[in-house]
């Protein structure tokens, strides 16, 4: 019979094992609805427009414009299609057999699909930030969550391959949950610099939000410092979830990144629920977290009681 000790470690490995399922779960419907997000906004939405790719290569560069705007449209599409392709190969991950002989095309095709809406995601936020009027020089961070994701999920699909040792495993997973805390706190900082800054776009989604649902007849002035609350608040918890990595404030942020990404639908119509999808990341990424760290809680039994999973997977305590 096992030993107590190799009973312990064996089920202390399974519920990590579950936690890094998932968090990769749960990192593809966040990149998958991001993606749908992306098609909506640049195909097929009633606002439907042009991404800054294409005014970047159109007006700045001097492209041909059937040039630039077919390969706008061609990112889009691309985008949509991975982000489906990411559901699929997930799934085939999760049921096909690590000897079957498509395990290596499923990988492979998995990974290039991250890798992609990864490169897609940074284009577009740094076309942002070189056509950008106002708080161009925060647009990586704004964007973060939404190109770090897919690199966090490809990280995770190489830590879970069959020849790479243990060892490895849980240092992929380490780099992915650090990066994904590091681009949660960027976003977040962003925008309560934005916030407290009364970006023009955020005082009109008060103030629309308002008029067609609460009636609360707030004045710009009341927006303008509910702003500033808000902007310090982002700045708190941006700093809090890097320093205490707590449960708590990750679940705070998802609860808020989903209301103020919802705010665009609220705010404009149900039109705009591409605005509304492309920021899923916003509140995804940091309910993923949440949701990895519970996990790791769970004890494997009561005479590990004092073991602490998540330190041993991340270096660090979480409380």
């Amino acid at each position: 019979m096992p030993s107590l000790e190799q009973s312990e470690s064996s089920e202390r490995s399974a519920i990590q094992r579950s936690a890094i399922r998932r968090l990769d779960g749960g990192l593809r419907a966040v990149i998958a609805i991001e993606c749908f997000g992306v098609g909506g906004r640049y195909l097929f939405g009633s606002f439907e427009t042009e991404s800054d790719i294409y005014g970047w290569l159109y007006f700045d560069c001097q492209w041909p414009e059937g040039l630039a705007q077919g390969i706008d449209t061609f990112g889009a599409i691309l985008t949509l299609a991975t982000g489906l392709l990411l559901c699929l190969t997930g799934w085939a991950k999760r049921w096909q057999s690590s000897q079957s002989s498509w395990t290596g095309l499923v990988r492979n095709l998995d990974g290039a699909a991250a890798a992609w809406v990864a490169v897609w995601m940074l284009l577009l936020a740094t076309a942002h930030m070189m056509r950008a009027a106002v708080y161009a020089e925060i647009s990586l961070a704004e964007h973060a969550v939404r190109y770090v994701a897919p690199v966090a999920l490809l990280l995770l699909g190489r830590g879970r391959m069959p020849d790479v040792a243990a060892e490895r495993r849980g240092t992929s997973s380490k780099l992915a949950i650090r990066l994904l805390l590091v681009a949660t706190s960027a976003t977040f900082a962003a925008h309560g610099y934005k916030a407290m800054e009364h970006y023009g776009p955020f005082t009109d989604l008060i103030l629309l939000s308002d008029l067609q649902w609460t009636q609360w007849n707030l004045t710009q002035e009341t927006a303008e410092r509910l702003l500033t609350t808000i902007g310090v608040v982002d700045l708190v918890v941006a700093f809090l979830l890097l320093a205490s990595q707590s449960r708590a404030i990750a679940l705070y942020m998802a609860a808020w990144g989903f209301m103020t990404a919802a705010s665009r639908i609220t705010a404009l119509g149900v039109d705009a629920w591409p605005e509304t999808v492309v920021r899923i990341a916003n509140g995804g990424v940091p309910l993923v977290i949440a949701v990895y760290w519970l996990t790791l809680q769970k004890r494997p039994s009561p005479t590990t009681a004092l073991a602490n999973p998540t330190s041993e997977l991340l270096g660090d305590d979480v409380e």
